[in-house]
């Protein structure tokens, strides 16, 4: 359900326009705020990523993310990132390209 007309804009593409692979953006330090967003999408397409940034963040805070055993409990692919860490960037992408070619 949107509440706002981002949100909405948002939905109607998922459903209705295609794509080859939707990403979803959630932050590592208040992750379980995030999990609705993921669990609403994956109704609405299985072809996701789930990107889980701001792991540097999160380490400052001692908050551990086992990123394995998140993808194997939703069966979707999970990544880490750090935004200013290229390497970690470069995995998310090329996991979106694995989901986009199967």
């Amino acid at each position: 359900m949107s509440n706002s007309e981002e949100e909405e804009i948002a939905r109607d593409y998922i459903c209705f326009g295609n794509p080859d692979c939707t990403v979803i953006v959630v932050d590592a330090t208040c992750l379980e705020r995030n999990l609705n967003l993921v669990f609403q999408t994956m109704e609405i397409t299985n072809n996701i990523v789930i990107c889980v940034n701001l792991l540097d963040e999160a380490k400052k805070k001692k908050i551990h993310i086992d990123l394995e055993k998140l993808s194997d409990e939703l069966g979707v692919p999970v990544v880490g990132t750090t935004a200013r860490k290229k390497k970690t960037l470069n995995h998310l992408m090329h996991t979106i390209s694995q989901v986009c070619t199967r």
